[in-house]
């Protein structure tokens, strides 16, 4: 599973839009390349990165060994047998429990980890997706009337929320450009694009 298939990848932009192609080098830090190397190994060289958007706001994740206020988009692999949107969709409920569809494949980034001289090659392919279904109101986000995020997978997801964009721009960006993770400065390389192409608001230099 090094990456998505040439006929996955064929299918998602049959239903979802062709994507618009992205050449990327990022510096990364040693032990984000000893963290990829371990939890990937050889046999994952791709993820899939899902922006659910609802009434102007981002369905967003915070894993554990993030840093605080570090939230960003649902991101995981494609499994054996399984197509880009079921990736979409699988991913996006283990992660904050919505149930959402594909609307668009926004992004395809062609990329190359980089640490002193070690090298990994990678492909991110970048999803818009909506919300599928409404929640009875008893399981309404507070102030949004939004479906409450509420990860499935708590090992690998701390907890979940409604980010408005205006915030994300605001709160989210600064920290994660603080961080000095390469990682994260690849993810905000990422949504700058996906901002502009959505034709949403992008930020300033700080990203």
């Amino acid at each position: 599973m090094h990456d998505v298939s040439a006929a996955k990848v064929g299918r998602a932009e049959r239903d979802f839009l062709r994507p618009v192609e992205m050449q990327v080098e990022q510096e990364i830090l040693g032990w984000e390349m000893d963290l990829i190397e371990r939890v990937c190994g050889n046999h994952r060289f791709h993820d899939a990165v899902v922006f659910t958007e609802a009434r102007g706001r981002l369905a967003l994740i915070h894993k554990p060994s993030d840093p605080p206020g570090a939230f960003w988009a649902v991101t995981g692999g494609v499994e054996t047998g399984e197509e880009l949107a079921q990736a979409v969709e699988r991913e996006t409920y283990e992660e904050t429990g919505l149930r959402v569809r594909p609307l668009r494949y926004v992004l395809r980034l062609r990329t190359v980890f980089t640490s002193g001289g070690r090298r990994r090659p990678w492909t991110s392919h970048v999803f818009l997706a909506g919300l599928r279904e409404v929640r009875d109101p008893v399981g309404e986000d507070p102030g949004t009337g939004l479906p409450a995020p509420s990860p499935v997978d708590m090992h690998e997801v701390e907890s979940a929320r409604w980010v408005t964009l205006g915030d994300f721009r605001s709160e989210v960006v600064p920290v994660l450009a603080a961080s000095g993770w390469g990682r994260f400065r690849y993810r905000l390389t990422l949504t700058r694009r996906l901002f502009q192409e959505l034709g949403w608001k992008t930020w300033g230099s700080a990203g």
